[in-house]
């Protein structure tokens, strides 16, 4: 038969793994509540990057990555100009080479004539 102490050890021990037990499946609860809430409509991929990154028990590589995902949705990118005349740069540039060739053809002097 077992000694008390042997007894007392093993109660020690069961108490131990029932409370490590006790402490998973209340994980695995709040994991399920939060996989519910997922699949019934309660939280969108956005909400999800902004619990992700503002939990400070995760990893600064997963809140950096979270982070830089959900920010192209809470910030609005500035308005871009764009503006296509429908005339190429190439047009433009070779208009303004002719308009200057032709300004120094008008501005140029005609030679002096010779005295004879």
């Amino acid at each position: 038969m077992a000694s008390k102490r042997e007894l007392e050890d093993i109660v020690q021990r069961q108490t131990a793994a029932l409370k490590s037990q006790m402490d998973r499946i209340a994980e695995l609860e709040a994991e399920l509540a939060r996989l519910n809430g997922v699949i019934s409509g309660d939280c969108d991929a956005l909400q999800t990057l902004q619990r992700i990154y503002t939990d400070p028990a995760n990893p600064v590589s997963v809140i950096m990555k979270a982070a830089g995902e959900a920010v192209a949705y809470e910030r609005a990118k500035p308005p871009s100009v764009a503006i296509n005349a429908g005339v190429s740069l190439y047009d433009v540039l070779e208009r303004k080479r002719l308009e200057r060739f032709q300004a120094k053809d008008i501005d140029a002097k005609p030679p002096a004539a010779s005295a004879n």
